[in-house]
């Protein structure tokens, strides 16, 4: 999300939030994580929610703050810490591998399993040898890197 920031004669300035959240997270002690952010920009403050894991107990919010407004010092933004409990099973989700968490793993893991119960294992063959056919021939003409690869293959053969 963008957060808007301030006006000037020069425009708007927006900011992203997660370009923040990326800039806050080294900041954090471990298990702690950055849930969200709220920037207050007739104030230049830096609202920064921080979820603590509920059986780590509750860390000191100034000691929290004082990384994370150093590190954004130079933007000029004044930075508060909330802090937000959070239950041991959504710690456990957040530590599961980012793959797990996608459901485009999981749409490919499940259609190959059904291609194979399906199509058997020479139909699952020949549609992934089409396929990775289709998307070499579709990456040397749609793409710049590809372009320039067939132009470099074309010239051996020019005299």
């Amino acid at each position: 999300m963008i957060l808007f920031w301030k006006s000037g004669p020069q425009g708007k300035l927006w900011i992203d939030e997660a370009a923040l959240k990326a800039a806050i997270e080294p900041c954090l002690p471990d298990g702690a994580n950055c849930r969200s952010i709220q920037l207050f920009g007739d104030r230049d403050l830096l609202n920064v929610y921080v979820a603590i894991p509920s059986e780590t107990g509750e860390p000191d919010s100034e000691a929290l703050r004082k990384p994370i407004a150093e590190t954004l010092a130079p933007l000029g933004l004044d930075v508060a810490v909330s802090l937000v409990a959070e239950s041991p099973e959504a710690a456990e989700r957040n530590n599961r591998h980012p793959l797990l968490r996608s459901p485009a793993f999981w749409g490919v893991a499940v259609g190959t399993l059904v291609a194979v119960f399906n199509l058997g294992l020479s139909g699952l063959f020949w549609v992934l040898f089409f396929g990775f056919a289709a998307f070499g021939i579709a990456w040397l003409f749609l793409t710049t890197a590809g372009r320039e690869r067939l132009a470099s293959f074309l010239d051996n053969f020019e005299e």
